[in-house]
């Protein structure tokens, strides 16, 4: 037993740490030993984690939650003061978080798999947990901290209301607005919006900003009455009226957009001054003028909250403003900023129908806003230029002062051939800003002052550079657009001379053939080759696409390098890897993969959506 002893005490002694010190590690920064010290630095109450210190301070913890983190990460440095909060916050309470500089302890970081920054990870006793999905706010991290290290910890009780066919409309109507989850049990997605949303209700609570949930799986005749075909889908109702939320969706997005949809999205004018300090330059304006407040000023505000942020809405009740803007009782006038009044277009437009809802005043607002050759922007294109096809010119566009009389010169070239041509959307963009639209037009490398693109519904259009931009040149070019004699331009790698192993490369030269065109089922993956997660799909996809070849050779499992090719427009990419599986007779309707990257989720999906099902016993039996 001596012996032994002994032998702990050196082995103890060999690590630096003495059994004293190890069992006050919650209490002190700095661990010491016989054989040294173990530093453990402190910041803003932080713990630092090396790969030294690691385990002497995880080890002997009941609960303790580690952030990996990167110094050059902006989600890092906006985590960083609310996780300092929890910090401090927590230790009053006995309670430790720290971190990591995984740029540093690249070892470490390796060995509990962090991928992304910030990662934060739960540890109990030395073994990892989980990884900590909530929101990244300090009251979120207190509250998860104080549920794991109290094993009879009660959390508060949910502040978002559970709907239902029953309570629904009265509710919704009761309520002045109310965001509502429409999820589905079983749903990651959902479950990683859950903690998020129900932080965001506890902190709308005082707003007067009601957050509820609908489960898909009860109550399917509300999904099927709203139209649920995605899971999480956010709506705002207000007083029972539907707006689409477009906000972020993580605790602290939820909270700021709905803190806006709170407010009235409409200003009101009481002077002419006010009026002139604060009509916007370069966008149309958007005035209700209204003797008092009555239906149509109801449904005005119904439709400025439909395009909230948008445009600038204003609405007046004071006579003497509506007659220096002539403006008529009982109407909505979109008036359209000097830059772009022009000899084509009228300079106010006026919406008259007392009747009206808010949705058709909307639809009309939204029409009349868009002058017949008006800047697009990055923030406005979605909203006012959506509509194909679109013509784009490109130039130095800039309507201060100083230049707006060159940016005028071109415009003012672009004019009469947009008039000719009502039914092509016309726009004018600044080449700085849309310098990576310009690289997908092929265009960047032209050298000339001015580039022209053509978007249709599908493909994209560049003009050949000329270097005398004219009215007749783009009047040309639209000519032979219209006639189908421009060939779309396409971002593509060469197309395969040969396919060799069991999944099919697509380029975008031959993804129409080899996806749309074909008779068979395609399972198709947009993939980044420097993608972490796609190089860890790649075994699996393969055995996939060897096991298919088999049980079901009219399914071709393909992929496609989203990086070095164009993106086909049926299809949306917005993560690596993103994989659809589009059925042979409904090419028009990809169906996205959205579970788990396992062999036997991903062979299941493809059973369940195939066309062909001859060869599901055996594809079945291979599971």
């Amino acid at each position: 037993m001596y012996k032994l002893l002994v032998a702990v005490l050196v082995l103890v002694a060999a690590a630096g740490v003495c059994l004293a010190d190890v069992e006050q590690t919650d209490d002190i920064p700095v661990v010491e030993g016989f054989g040294g010290e173990v530093k453990v630095v402190e910041e803003s109450d932080v713990l630092v984690l090396t790969t030294d210190n690691f385990l002497h301070v995880v080890g002997p913890k009941t609960a303790i939650l580690v952030e990996f983190y990167a110094p050059w990460c902006g989600h890092c440095k906006r985590l960083e003061p609310e996780y300092a909060t929890a910090a401090q916050e927590l230790r009053e309470e006995g309670i430790r978080i720290a971190k990591v500089d995984a740029t540093v302890e690249e070892e470490l970081a390796k060995k509990y798999d962090v991928s992304g920054y910030p990662t934060l990870k739960l540890f109990k006793k030395g073994q990892f947990v989980e990884d900590y999905r909530g929101a990244r706010t300090a009251g979120a991290l207190v509250e998860y901290m104080r549920m794991h290290a109290d094993p009879n910890y009660t959390p508060p009780p949910s502040e978002v209301v559970v709907l239902s066919a029953a309570n629904f409309s009265e509710v919704l109507e009761s309520k002045e607005v109310v965001l509502v989850d429409f999820y589905m049990p079983g749903c990651r997605h959902c479950e990683a919006l859950e903690p998020d949303f129900e932080g965001a209700a506890r902190d709308l609570k005082e707003e007067g900003v009601t957050l509820a949930k609908v489960n898909g799986q009860v109550e399917k005749d509300l999904f099927k009455e709203y139209d649920i075909r995605g899971y999480p889908t956010l709506i705002v109702f207000r007083k029972g009226r539907q707006f689409e939320y477009k906000g972020r969706r993580d605790q602290e997005g939820i909270v700021e957009h709905m803190k806006e949809q709170v407010k009235l999205p409409s200003r009101e004018i009481a002077t002419v001054l006010e009026s002139t300090n604060n009509f916007a330059r370069t966008d149309a304006n958007v005035i209700g003028y209204f003797p008092e407040k009555n239906d149509m000023f109801e449904e005005y505000i119904g439709a400025a909250n439909e395009l909230r942020g948008k445009l600038p809405f204003f609405h007046t009740f004071d006579s003497s403003v509506a007659s220096h803007l002539k403006l008529k009782a009982n109407t909505v006038t979109v008036i359209m900023p000097e830059i772009y009044h022009s000899k084509y277009e009228e300079k106010a437009f006026r919406y008259t129908k007392t009747t009206g809802t808010y949705k058709e005043m909307a639809s009309w607002i939204s029409k009349k806003s868009v002058p017949l050759v008006g800047q697009r922007t990055k923030e406005n294109q979605a909203f006012k230029y959506e509509n194909r096809p679109l013509i784009v010119v490109y130039y130095d566009v800039n309507f201060s002062h100083q230049y707006i009389k060159d940016t005028q010169f071109i415009r003012n070239k672009i004019l009469p051939v947009a008039d000719k041509y009502r039914d092509i959307t016309f726009a004018i963009a600044n080449e700085e800003q849309f310098e990576d639209e310009i690289k997908s037009l092929g265009l960047e490398d032209s050298g000339e002052n001015v580039n022209v693109g053509a978007f249709s519904a599908k493909f994209k259009y560049p003009m050949e550079p000329e270097e005398d931009f004219s009215a007749d040149v783009l009047e040309e070019f639209v000519k032979q657009y219209k006639k189908g004699k421009v060939q779309p331009y396409l971002k593509s790698q060469p197309v395969p001379k040969r396919q060799e192993g069991p999944v099919k490369v697509l380029v975008a030269r031959n993804f129409e053939d080899e996806v749309i065109n074909t008779e068979k089922d395609v399972l198709v993956e947009f993939y980044a080759p420097w993608c972490g997660h796609c190089k860890n799909l790649e075994p699996v996809y393969k055995k996939l696409a060897k096991q298919l070849a088999k049980s079901n050779p009219d399914v071709v499992v393909a992929k496609m390098d989203a990086t070095a090719n164009d993106v086909h427009p049926g299809f949306k990419v917005d993560g690596f890897p993103t994989l659809y599986f589009v059925k042979a007779d409904q090419k028009d309707n990809p169906i996205a993969f959205n579970g788990d990257r396992s062999l036997k989720s991903l062979k299941e999906f493809v059973i369940r959506e195939s066309s062909s099902k001859g060869g599901n016993k055996t594809a079945k039996d291979e599971l």
